[in-house]
């Protein structure tokens, strides 16, 4: 890995999976719909569970990209 990748924005889920963190928030919310739903089959998770890490990694996007918005 060079120090460019080291220096990428990530989101970590509560499970450890990196997303890259893009400033298009339709792709962004693909992103973090499709991993949920992979999180989801991979751990058989509620609905409710499956919202809650949505609303997790949604919050967490949020909190990246004010942290660049005031950089």
């Amino acid at each position: 890995m060079t120090d460019d990748c080291d220096s990428l924005p990530i989101i970590l889920c509560r499970c450890g999976f990196e997303l890259l963190f893009v400033p298009d928030v339709q792709v962004m919310g693909q992103a973090i719909e499709k991993h949920a739903l992979e999180h989801a089959k991979k751990y058989r998770l509620t609905q409710e569970q499956t919202e809650s890490l949505k609303d997790y990694l949604v919050s967490q996007a949020f909190k990246l990209a004010f942290k660049k918005l005031k950089q």
